[in-house]
């Protein structure tokens, strides 16, 4: 009777203690409320679901491999399907954890961490509010992650392997975190995401599906693709709201099928960066109709030609990359073959409001060359495009007339001084003609001829000089019969002064072109 009586007041120590160690110890009672939960929902729980439950109310990470070295072949997900059943955690328990609104209560503000296990079934989140952050390490959840609709705290999914994850309309208040591991696909439709999209060194293989869907989504912070992301599909930011800067930097895309990025109607807020990318054949880039505050990226990371769609692109700045126009021409030539104004206007805009003016007139006449061989003119208009540009630069360059005015004046100076010694300009009134044939020479009273004047009053629309109209070509009169013409002595003859008399209606026209379009260019008429 006294052992019995000593046995009873053992146990009723023990209790005791519990129950002080409890009280002392929170977690403890946190703990002991989850395995009594869990073990009541779930049943029998494996050792890594155990561990999992242990380490819920700390701050810190439950690994469930034999090592806690993130870079242990132990720890690599890859090799999960060989690892051993104890490492196994079913997708429901952890699902329970995150979402009961009970177990939250015992689960510390950082939330569930966990790391080398393998998650056996899909975690299923669709559709809940979970309440607490996720962090996954050196996991495998090879039948993925459903976040639909779900409205969650951070997430932090890092060298894992994880199958799908679909998020289409999910909330995440916090950044999302999926990188140096490895990914089928992830589907962001109409998501919203707080923070930052970090899939930096993740390897999204979607076997020609588009490995990354982030379409009419919005990010609070950066989207960033950097150090060694690897997709072998396309990354699909259509119609979404970047807050920050949507950057690709050090991007290996790979496979037979189409790749690269497409941010049609995308809005980027700070700088979209696409820097140090390595691509295919197949590898687009798509920013028609997109905003982005500066665009940044390398020569040597453009695609293929035909590949590069950037019409409707608005940008205020390159960033640091190279923003010289012929180096920025080389890069538009890379859209598909047609005529697009708006990507050389807002080129020559950037251009322009950076001073580099004279760099922007030149991108405005690449745009109009560009539109007279590929704008379905007429040949009419395109020889009139043709004429514009020679002549004045389309309107951006109207000081260019001048050279082919002096031009055409020194040639008719020569021409005609030609002419005229050899008798082939003579005077047009008939006593004048008399005496020039006759003597030699004109009445001292008629105006003698000056082949500077003439070539000038000739060229000048509405100019008299009272040249033209007292001497004129005349193909039926020579002075001698021979004349000295390229170093060489022949007889003159009717086609001569024929063929002077032509040139003297060609430099008439020209005068008549060139003087209008140069006073058109100085004052703006001609420029679009």
């Amino acid at each position: 009777m006294i052992a019995g009586l000593g046995l009873a007041l053992f146990a009723a120590a023990l209790m005791t203690c519990s129950a002080i160690a409890a009280v002392i110890d929170p977690q403890a009672q946190d703990v002991a409320a989850l395995e009594q939960m869990a073990q009541a929902a779930f049943g029998k729980l494996s050792a890594a679901e155990m561990r999992l439950i242990d380490f819920a109310p700390h701050r810190d990470l439950a690994w469930v491999g034999p090592s806690r070295d993130r870079n242990d072949p132990s720890n690599d997900p890859a090799t999960a399907a060989r690892w051993s059943v104890d490492r196994s955690i079913r997708a429901t328990l952890l699902g329970w954890l995150l979402t009961d609104p009970g177990a939250l209560k015992h689960v510390h503000p950082s939330g569930i961490g966990l790391g080398g296990a393998r998650i056996t079934g899909p975690l299923d989140l669709s559709f809940m509010h979970v309440g607490a952050p996720i962090t996954l390490v050196n996991c495998s959840v090879p039948d993925g992650i459903n976040l639909s609709y779900a409205d969650t705290r951070a997430l932090d999914f890092r060298r894992d392997a994880i199958g799908q994850i679909e998020g289409a309309r999910a909330v995440v208040h916090g950044d999302f975190t999926l990188g140096q591991g490895s990914y089928a696909t992830l589907d962001l439709f109409r998501a919203r995401v707080d923070g930052d999209l970090n899939l930096s060194a993740g390897h999204f293989h979607g076997n020609g599906q588009p490995t990354v869907s982030v379409i009419d989504a919005i990010m609070g912070g950066d989207a960033l693709f950097h150090d060694g992301f690897e997709s072998d599909g396309m990354v699909d930011f259509r119609l979404s709201s970047v807050g920050g800067s949507l950057s690709f930097n050090s991007v290996r895309f790979v496979g037979n099928g189409p790749t690269g990025l497409n941010a049609e109607r995308a809005k980027v807020g700070g700088t979209l960066y696409w820097t140090d990318i390595t691509s295919t054949p197949q590898t687009l880039l798509d920013l028609e109709d997109a905003q982005v505050g500066a665009l940044w990226d390398d020569p040597a990371s453009w695609p293929h030609p035909g590949h590069l769609m950037i019409n409707g692109l608005v940008y205020k700045s390159f960033g640091e990359a190279p923003d010289d126009a012929q180096v920025r021409l080389r890069w538009l030539a890379l859209q598909p073959p047609g005529y697009r104004a708006q990507p050389f206007n807002q080129l020559a805009e950037v251009l322009h409001d950076g001073g580099r003016e004279v760099e922007s007139i030149a991108v405005m006449i690449a745009k109009r060359d560009q539109r007279r061989r590929f704008g379905g003119l007429s040949a009419a208009e395109r020889a009139w495009q043709f004429l514009l540009k020679i002549t004045i630069g389309y309107g951006y360059r109207p000081l260019q007339a001048l050279w082919w005015i002096v031009a055409f004046v020194f040639l008719g100076t020569l021409l005609f001084g030609w002419g005229y010694r050899a008798g082939l300009v003579t005077p047009t009134e008939s006593d004048a003609y008399k005496s020039f044939v006759g003597k030699g020479g004109c009445p001292t009273h008629y105006p003698p001829f000056n082949s500077f004047v003439y070539s000038l009053e000739n060229f000048l629309p509405l100019v008299d000089l009272h040249q033209a109209q007292h001497w004129r070509p005349n193909p039926r009169h020579m002075r001698d019969h021979q004349v000295k013409l390229l170093g060489r002595r022949r007889d003159l003859g009717r086609m001569e002064g024929a063929a002077l008399r032509v040139y003297l209606w060609v430099h008439i026209l020209a005068g008549w072109t060139l003087t209008p379009l140069f006073v058109a260019g100085i004052t703006g008429l001609i420029h679009t």
